[in-house]
């Protein structure tokens, strides 16, 4: 039997207007599907003008990938999006445990590994986490002064809505329906613990936010600080 083939969530984050180029660039890798969304970023005015940012507002390309697609994917989005330059936007991949035999077959028969691919010096397994806040919507700024305080750089938000059963609700004590927001931070592995705990008191469930904080480890970035 085979062995299968691991896959990543690749997550590209640039400034509004940018993400039909992000999708052909991944198109061009032969990766055949993508998640677009809009979104806003929250650093303070004193970041984006050190980073040379002049737009806040956010597109976020979710892709998903064989394991061997995603340095070559990287490399190129770094060429491709000038992330290798400050403020250009990030991508980051993130390890997925299992999909669908469907969604497998699809991503593994459209992209095929080439000769000669090493690893490259994007690889980041250990170093970083992306920690995943999903709050109630109007409560970014506290999210993002908690985890400031303890050291994170700075987030992207995206909108949402939740859906889910009235059992589920009743368990965490939210309204699953209510509008939402979700805020991913990259942060070193080193900080992780201590923003994911920053949020939980500021933001979690026993506050207005009704915050859920989760983290993912993160094995490859590009565009990071």
């Amino acid at each position: 039997m085979n062995e299968q083939i691991a896959i990543h969530m690749v997550v590209t984050i640039v400034d509004r207007g940018k993400c039909e180029k992000v999708v052909d660039l991944c198109r061009s890798e032969g990766v055949p599907l993508h998640l677009v969304s809009l979104g806003h970023g929250t650093a303070r005015t004193e970041m984006l003008d050190l980073l040379g940012l002049g737009e806040t507002q956010k597109d976020t390309v979710i892709s998903f990938v064989p394991e061997y697609t995603v340095c070559p994917l990287l490399e190129r989005l770094a060429d491709g999006m000038k992330m290798r330059y400050p403020g250009k936007g990030i991508s980051f991949a993130v390890p997925v445990s299992s999909v669908s035999a469907k969604m497998y077959r699809t991503l593994t028969e459209h992209t095929q590994p080439k000769e000669e691919r090493t690893e490259s010096v994007m690889a980041c397994e250990g170093k970083y986490e992306l920690v995943v806040a999903l709050i109630n919507r109007g409560y970014t700024d506290l999210v993002m002064e908690a985890a400031r305080q303890v050291g994170a750089p700075g987030g992207t938000v995206l909108s949402t809505r939740g859906i889910g059963s009235e059992e589920v609700e009743q368990f965490l004590g939210i309204s699953i329906q209510a509008e939402k927001e979700i805020v991913f931070l990259v942060v070193p592995t080193e900080k992780r613990q201590d923003v994911m705990q920053a949020i939980s008191h500021e933001a979690g469930l026993k506050t207005p936010a009704k915050g859920v904080v989760l983290s993912l480890p993160v094995s490859h970035a590009i565009g990071l600080a």
